[in-house]
Order: C-alpha cells, then structure tokens, then sequence
C-alpha cells in the first residue's frame, strides 16, 4: 500500500484555491456573456422553468426545440439533455433573479467558468496526492486551463464543462480514499459520480472503472480482518448515491416523456458512424483533432511510459477511460459535435490526458546538473515542449476570440459543404479560420463592443481583472512555495472575486449583442408590472427569445413561437389552445414591423378578446386577451 499524502493547507490546498481564483479571473477577461449554441439554449431554459415554475420544459423556443427532441406526450417541448448542467447553474440564476445586477443568462453562464477552473485545482490537488511535487502540478493544472480546449468551454454553456469536473472529482475522491480509507471519501466519490451521470447519461458506463480503480485490491493481505469490512461499507456507500442520481434519471425522463428510458433523443439518432472515421476525426483531422489544437499532448507516449513504473493503477484508469470515451463518440451519428471549438466530446478526458503529461513537465523542470550529463538533448527536449505548449495556447486563443458561430457564417461564403470541409481541409480548419476572421467587430468579449463605425472598451473592468490576475499569480507563486497563507487572506481574495464578477457583469447588462432593443425592453417592464403568474406569454418571434431568457423577470410561462407561417401547423395550434385554456390571461408580444401579416395574431383575434394594446419603439407591440 502507497504511502497516503497528506498536504497541509500551505502546501497544497492554498495553491489550488489561487489556481481556481486564477484561472477564473482569466476566464471573466474572455467572458462574452451569452450562449450561442441551441444545446445551452435548451439547458437553460430547463433552468428558468424550473426555478420560476417547478417545471422542466423548454417552450421558451417552442418551434425550434421541438425539431430537436423526440415529441412528448403532452405536446410540451422538453430537452433531450440531463439535468445535470442545469441543476449546476440554478444557484447562479438564483442569484441573478433575486439580486437584478445583470442578465439571468449573463450570470448563469458563468457556472462553465466555475466548473473548468475548479477541475484545474482538482487536478493540481490529484497530482500532489500521486506524489507530484508543487512545482509540477501547477505547471499541470495551468496546462489544462490554459493550453487545452477546456478554455475556450469555459465560455460557453455545453455539458463538456461540467461532466469533465465531475468526473475529475470523483476520480480525486476515488484516489483519497485508496489512500486513507475515509468512508467519506468514497460517499463524495458516489456523490460526484453520481452528478456525471446527471450530466450525461453516458457516463453511466465508465461507472465499473471506477469500482475497480477504488475497490478491486491490490492484494489479498491489504484486505483483512477491518479492513475488508471498511472497504465493503465504503462500496456501499459509494454505490447508494450513484443509484439515487439513476432513479432521479428515471423519474426525470418519466415527467417528461412517460417512460423512464426515453430520453428525449430521436429514433434517427444513433451510433451508427464509422468508428474509424470518427476516431481519427476527434484525434487528427486538421479541423477537430485533439492532437491538431492541443499538441503537447505529444508527452503521452513519455508520460504513460512513466506511470507503468509507478501509477499503473491510475494508468490503466485513465488509459480506459479515454479510450471508452473515444470508441463511443467514434461511433455517434454525429461524431463532430456540431460548430464548435476542436473535439468537444473528449473535453471530459482532458484532465485525465494532462495529468499524463506530469512525469515529463517534472523532467523538464529538473534541474540542470539533474539532466544527468544529457545536456544538450535536455535542452533541445525543454525547447520544443515549450514551443508545444505555445502552439496550444495560441491555438485556444484563436477559439476564446472568436466565436464558433462567427466563423461558420464566414465559411458558408467559402464551401459549399461548410461542416466537412471545415473539418478535413487544412486550409478552412477553425485554427487558421479563426485568425482570419478576427477583426474588431468579431471579437468576442464582452469588454468590447465594436460596430464599422464606432469601438467601446471598458478599460475600468479589464484593469480590474487584471490586476486582481497578477496579484493572483504572485500569491500561487508565494503559496507554491510554502509560505503560510491566513485565513484573511482567503477569504479576503475570495470576497475581492466576487466583487469583481459583480461588478463586470453590470457593466455588461446592457450589451446589445445578447439581443433585443429598447421596445421589447420596455415591453418586458410591461409585463413585469401587469402581468400574473397564472398569466401566459406568446412571444411571436423566438428570435428574441434569447433576450427574453435573458431579462425577463416575470414568472409566466411562455412560448417563442417561429414567424414563419409555415410553422404555426396543428401541433402548435393545439399547444397554444390548451395554453389558453388553462391560463387567465394570454400575452403576445410580436413585431408590427416584422410580423405582419401574422397567423399567430389572427388565430388569437378569431378565438379570444382583445382587452388592451401597448405600443413601444421599433413596432414592438404587447396585446392582452381574455377568454370571450
């Protein structure tokens, strides 16, 4: 049995609150404010609904969502993701309904950043406890922030982020417990495992490699007399909460769709995909290749090498783990993931993949007269990891300044099939695209806002974070070290973080990109001041449905139906009729400008009153009905 760790709190667990708050502060200078993806869209709404309405679907974008998810029973649209993301996010949005200094969607999104730059001190503290010096895990944890993809995810609202903390923890507590054999432990590892699967539901298969990472011994004589009994309690306890976050699955996927296994998936959503095809995609293809845009990942072979001696446990792990991970994205219809930044579905295994990269990052921070006569080659190896490590970070920075999105409507103009052009011709891949598209008025940070004819830059907010992200630097730096860091001063640089997110997010709340204008704001202080929560809204524009999400403080349910006529077909007839029904009163929000001529506003005329009308700016008009 291996000798536990046991790091006090100046050595090792006030390096990892600094490298959070850190990579933190790093992550509020690249904050954009908004979420661009339908997915984070549709898991979001999940959490508006039900932090205001005890509900979970996700009619905010009726017509849209509802091509994205098998249909429910009950006519409602509902997403097809776990709740996991969303269940994270509601103490942020919580924070935001309740204490109004910025968006909803603007706070909550900060939970991705939460989540990335916890991992990183996760993994700091995993390699400490795997007898990495401090030096060494720094450098780790660094790497993963900053040099892998897990950046530019720290911005958006996707489920990577989160599955990737989860399953980092669980692994941490998995190893705590090995070592000191604290029922605790093994209750946190379920716990966290538990989540993961709450995330995404996959994870539900790497759940017998962490039973035998945890609980397979060794050998025999490690498991005696008491010991044998720990070491069945703690499976127990380790196993309970994973079967209750199984239930809840179950139950949620009943609410929803009235049968426990359904999910929300389509039938015409399958692992059906050339396995080959999609694992070299995921590794090597120029577009989204993980080697491609994280290429000190060339230390694997070195760094495997290395755990074999010492933590062939933990290798074989971590080597199950990201070789499950990739065989069952290999085979999903949609192996890609859709426009986004390198190979989302392997974020989870980033951490895992970085830790491997240890022993070398520890070789090449050995000293000189420690290179054991080999000088030169020492020198030429340090060189070209750092020149590696630069590559990557550059490569994210590409992602972190420019949007997904952005580039795919700039290369729609270049190929006539964008999605796989973009993926296996070098020449449109995002990492050159990207540099190519960035320009002032794409840049995508919410510090600043750039049209052709005019730029704003908020240097107070930008002066802030960084000074509080050197003064972070230099306090890793003295704690790395080992100087003793009070209580004070945690929670002093604790309270000075939040201050400054508070702070930065209302300077960002009236950012024009999140949407809307200042019609539908008035007409949201409308509704604020009129309307009921046995009220509902039909919003008859979903495109500003992402404005909705993020300023409306109302806790009606509502509807973002499409303009097009094409789309008010009976299905959706039928919701809004059983909306109406049940409700006192029904709201509808729509552009005169727009919309006219509009079925939504004649079927509304034809079956209800029309009890008062207000105008606002830009054609913006709100119209009560009441049941004749």
């Amino acid at each position: 049995m291996k000798q536990p760790v046991a790091p006090n709190a100046a050595s090792a667990r006030a390096p990892a609150f600094f490298l959070a708050l850190l990579l933190f502060s790093v992550y509020l200078l690249s904050f954009n404010g908004r979420i661009t993806s339908s997915d984070g869209l549709a898991m979001f709404a999940v959490t508006d609904s039900f932090v205001k309405r005890g509900e979970v679907s996700t009619n905010q974008m009726y017509t849209f969502f509802g091509t994205k998810s098998a249909p429910a029973p009950d006519g409602e649209v509902y997403s097809k993701y776990g709740y996991g993301i969303s269940l994270f996010a509601a103490p942020l949005y919580i924070l935001a309904w309740y204490v109004p200094f910025s968006g909803l969607m603007q706070v909550t999104l900060l939970a991705s950043a939460v989540a990335v730059a916890l991992t990183g001190a996760l993994l700091y503290l995993t390699a400490r406890r795997l007898h990495f010096s401090t030096r060494v895990a720094v450098v780790v944890a660094l790497l993963f922030g900053l040099a892998t993809p897990a950046w530019v995810y720290a911005k958006e609202f996707w489920s990577e982020p989160f599955a990737a903390w989860m399953l980092c923890a669980a692994f941490y507590f998995s190893l705590r417990w090995r070592d000191e054999r604290q029922m605790r432990d093994a209750l946190c590892a379920g716990i966290c495992l538990g989540l993961a699967l709450a995330v995404r539901t996959t994870n539900v298969l790497v759940v017998p490699l962490y039973l035998a990472y945890a609980f397979v011994p060794n050998d025999l004589d490690r498991h005696r007399a008491l010991s044998l009994q720990i070491a069945w309690r703690s499976l127990v306890i380790f196993l309970v909460p994973i079967f209750v976050f199984i239930l809840s699955i179950a139950l949620y996927n009943f609410i929803r769709f009235q049968n426990p296994f359904t999910t929300g998936y389509r039938a015409d959503e399958t692992f059906s995909n050339n396995i080959l095809l999609g694992a070299y995609g995921l590794l090597f293809s120029p577009g989204k290749g993980l080697f491609v845009y994280t290429p000190f990942l060339a230390a694997l072979p070195f760094g495997i090498w290395q755990f074999s001696k010492s933590h062939r446990r933990e290798l074989f792990f971590i080597l199950g783990l990201a070789a499950g991970c990739l065989l069952l994205f290999s085979a999903w219809y949609y192996w890609w993931g859709g426009t986004n930044w390198a190979a989302r579905f392997l974020v989870p295994t980033l951490p895992f993949l970085v830790l491997l990269c240890a022993p070398l990052v520890k070789l090449l921070l050995a000293e000189e007269g420690q290179a054991q006569g080999a000088a030169p080659t020492f020198h030429i190896l340090r060189f070209t990891f750092l020149i590696l490590v630069l590559i990557s970070f550059i490569n994210e920075l590409a992602g972190v300044a420019v949007n997904s999105l952005t580039y795919r409507l700039r290369l729609t103009n270049l190929s006539t099939n964008p999605d796989w052009d973009s993926i296996f011709v070098p020449a449109l891949s995002p990492l050159i695209g990207h540099w190519q598209t960035l320009k002032a008025t794409n840049f995508d940070v919410a510090w600043m806002r750039a049209t052709p004819d005019a730029m704003q830059l908020d240097w107070l907010v930008v002066t802030l974070t960084l000074a509080f992200l050197v003064f972070c630097a230099w306090l890793l730096r003295q704690s790395a070290r080992g100087k003793f860091m009070t209580r004070r001063v945690i929670i002093g640089m604790f309270a000075a973080l939040i201050a400054l997110a508070i702070f930065s997010l209302a300077r960002y709340a009236d950012d024009p990109r999140v949407g809307g204008n200042a019609g539908y704001a008035e007409l949201l202080q409308t509704l604020a001041r009129r309307a009921s929560s046995d009220d509902v809204l039909i919003l008859g524009d979903d495109a500003q449905a992402r404005f909705f999400m993020n300023a409306n403080r109302t806790t009606l349910k509502w509807y973002g139906l499409s303009r097009d006529p094409a789309r008010w077909d009976e299905k959706t007839q039928s919701v809004i009729a059983r909306a109406v029904r049940t409700r006192t009163r029904t709201w509808f929000a729509y552009d005169d400008a727009v919309d006219a001529p509009n079925p939504v506003r004649a079927w509304l005329a034809a079956n209800l009153t029309r009890a008062e009308e207000f105008r606002f700016e830009n054609g913006v008009v709100l119209a009560l009905y009441k049941m004749p």
